[in-house]
């Protein structure tokens, strides 16, 4: 995910030709990865819906790098201590990440009580354990015929996984690269990229103990392209404010869910891995939305990883209990979706003020310490 980070609000932007420094918030980039989101959700319900929406995680990744790079970068140049930075980022994931967890193994409880899965208690209890501490389940290893995946309770967390570690190789190195290191550590990840995508014919790898492999060179390279284009892209002006800040938004949206011929697969997704989803993040930076379109791309962004991280489990409960009222096709898809963010939005703001209300909490007794100390 991610790349997919709630609450980002980087420095504003009020008009064409203002600097991506001065920005509120990049709305464009926002709205793009609420569609990216919601391309997984149709992947995950029907892949015929959007066959090549696993790359929206390649998107993810160089957005992610972009974020990370811009509000952190000179933070940790300054002297942020790594384990603030490590603690900030847990602090933004882990809450709706365990949720997550938590509507996966509901999701196999029921399916195994409804008699759709057999699922061993060992398997079960042990990726429960291991995926509710960002770890990969090891059962792949330990028992045949374990749960698909690496992690097996809620299939999206994968890429948080990808994501915590590149986020670490960041705050202990990539920060403190030039531009050209950052470019020698983009094309040795490139090389590395173009060798397993070949390998297995696609990239949608690095989600399973077979292409784990797969996963480092994946959030290598789109992560430190995104970390580039922060370096390269910081201060200078959008080009342009209005509707033309669709177009990267439909591209997005076309690439991420366009069937392709087998026999093309790997040379597709390794264009779109290495050269279209920076190519549209840069336009996600350069186009911005207009403000009518503001508050609508804000709340697109906000949704984005509550439903990309809650969605698998809700899918999973959701398409047996369709089946069985005779709701199937786009309706069915339409329906669960609706579903899916309603819950996603409902429970990202019972977070949000969770967190919100122990974060006072915390300053008032701060308070109140430093005065008991100071008398």
């Amino acid at each position: 995910m991610t790349g997919l980070d709630r609450g980002y609000s980087p420095p504003a932007i009020d008009n064409v030709g203002v600097s991506i420094t001065d920005r509120s918030r990049y709305y464009s980039l926002d709205a793009m990865r609420g569609f990216a989101a919601i391309c997984v959700v149709a992947t995950h319900f029907q892949e015929r819906y959007a066959p090549s929406a696993y790359l929206a995680v390649d998107f993810f990744f160089v957005l992610s790098g972009f974020i990370i790079a811009d509000i952190y970068g000179k933070r940790l140049a300054r002297g942020l201590p790594f384990q603030s930075f490590m603690t900030a980022r847990i602090k933004r994931l882990y809450p709706l990440y365990l949720i997550g967890i938590f509507v996966g193994l509901v999701q196999i409880i029921l399916l195994t009580r409804w008699g759709l899965r057999n699922q061993s208690v060992p398997d079960l209890l042990v990726s429960t354990v291991a995926n509710g501490f960002f770890l990969p389940s090891p059962m792949y290893f330990l028992q045949a015929n374990s749960m698909q995946g690496m992690f097996p309770i809620n299939g999206p967390a994968w890429s948080m996984f990808w994501e915590l570690l590149v986020n670490i190789l960041f705050a202990l190195w990539l920060f403190r690269l030039s531009i050209r290191a950052l470019c020698q550590v983009a094309l040795v990840s490139a090389a590395f990229l173009i060798f397993v995508g070949l390998k297995y014919g696609m990239l949608n790898i690095g989600w399973e103990w077979p292409s784990a492999i797969g996963g480092l060179p994946r959030v290598m390279f789109s992560f430190t392209a995104g970390v580039l284009i922060s370096r390269l892209f910081a201060g200078m002006p959008a080009w342009r404010k209005g509707w033309t800040a669709i177009v990267p938004c439909l591209l997005l949206m076309i690439c991420i869910a366009a069937p392709v011929p087998l026999a093309l697969r790997p040379y597709y997704d390794l264009m779109f891995a290495m050269a279209l989803a920076p190519l549209i993040v840069m336009l996600g930076l350069l186009l911005e939305m207009p403000a009518k379109a503001e508050a609508l791309a804000t709340w697109i962004g906000y949704i984005s990883y509550p439903v990309y991280i809650l969605h698998r489990g809700v899918i999973g409960i959701f398409k047996p209990v369709a089946a069985s009222i005779g709701l199937n096709g786009p309706v069915a898809f339409f329906v669960l979706l609706s579903a899916v963010i309603c819950f996603a939005y409902v429970t990202a703001r019972l977070v949000d003020k969770t967190m919100a209300i122990r974060a006072h909490r915390a300053r008032e007794l701060a308070t109140l310490t430093s005065n008991d100390g100071a008398q």
